[in-house]
């Protein structure tokens, strides 16, 4: 929020901040994109259809969304990547994530116990993947200057026997589960609201909790981050750069998603006929220097 609406310093845009160069409220989403010129194999601009059908052709196009989407939901032109790129975005594997919330009375889990002398419950992974997390939120009520708990019991699993459950089924599975680590707590009794499930893997914006690279995936990971630097791209595919944290090395992180969409603004720069001031060179100027290994693994020796 403070991207959309903190004013612009300097530039001929000075003042204005990018909610007031939209109207006030963000395009509609996106549902396809193509080169401008049918049968045109030259850089002739990208053209963005938005969900209405609206149509604009941009100089240059910044893609932040899960890469998925480019060949699940939004229609793009075959030639905009490469063949390698397109494998390298298929290829991606994301992990899964089914977070159930729930609120309760109070933060019982900061209750101390008798014997031991520490807190009844805690941050706890039982089973692979299964962890629960115990945040009490502090909501500020305005008027009154009062503070109050948002206590909220988060459960989580990545596994995906649970994607059949209900809601409630996989509450009363996860609170039994708690319930033979911590035989002495009645979870159950501190419910009162009903419980939310979201499970990232079935968002159709999302498709998974984040990108998380295999084994044999360097390489499909390095095509997207290094997709910036475009010199050696044929005009079809110029003008249309990738960003955010699903194509960075640390995916699910927002260092990720800045450094990437830093990339991209170096590159849009340049796709422009700009440059960086030599006293101040961009990510793509040392490239050479800090572009990630091109190393692969020496093929096994024969028997």
């Amino acid at each position: 929020m403070g991207l959309w609406t903190r004013p612009l310093p300097d530039g001929p845009f000075a003042g204005q901040s990018l909610r007031d160069l939209h109207s006030g409220a963000p395009r509609p989403g996106v549902a396809a994109l193509a080169r401008a010129g049918a049968g045109t194999s030259g850089s002739s601009g990208v053209v963005v259809t938005d969900r209405w059908g609206r149509s604009a052709t941009h100089d240059a196009v910044v893609v932040t969304c899960q890469s998925w989407l480019l060949s699940a939901r939004i229609d793009t032109e075959e030639q905009l990547f490469d063949h390698p790129t397109w494998m390298a975005m298929d290829r991606s594997h994301y992990a899964q994530s089914s977070k159930t919330f729930v609120m309760v009375d109070r933060p019982f889990w900061r209750d101390r116990d008798p014997v031991t002398g520490r807190r009844v419950l805690s941050t706890t992974l039982n089973r692979p993947h299964d962890p629960r997390h115990l945040p009490a939120r502090r909501r500020r009520r305005r008027r009154r200057r009062a503070r109050h708990h948002l206590p909220v019991l988060h459960l989580e699993r990545r596994r995906p026997e649970v994607a059949g459950l209900s809601t409630d089924e996989r509450v009363r599975l996860m609170v039994r589960s708690l319930g033979e680590v911590y035989p002495g707590v009645d979870i159950a009794s501190h419910i009162v609201g009903e419980p939310v499930t979201v499970s990232w893997e079935s968002d159709p914006n999302f498709m998974g909790a984040f990108r998380g690279a295999l084994p044999g995936h360097y390489r499909y990971q390095r095509r997207l981050y290094s997709h910036f630097v475009r010199d050696d791209l044929p005009p079809a595919e110029q003008g249309l750069f990738l960003a955010g944290d699903d194509i960075s090395f640390t995916p699910g992180w927002a260092d990720g998603a800045v450094t990437t969409a830093l990339n991209a603004v170096w590159g849009v720069v340049r796709h422009l006929g700009g440059s960086t001031h030599p006293d101040n060179p961009g990510p793509g100027d040392a490239f050479a220097d800090l572009a990630p290994s091109t190393w692969t693994p020496p093929s096994p020796a024969p028997p």
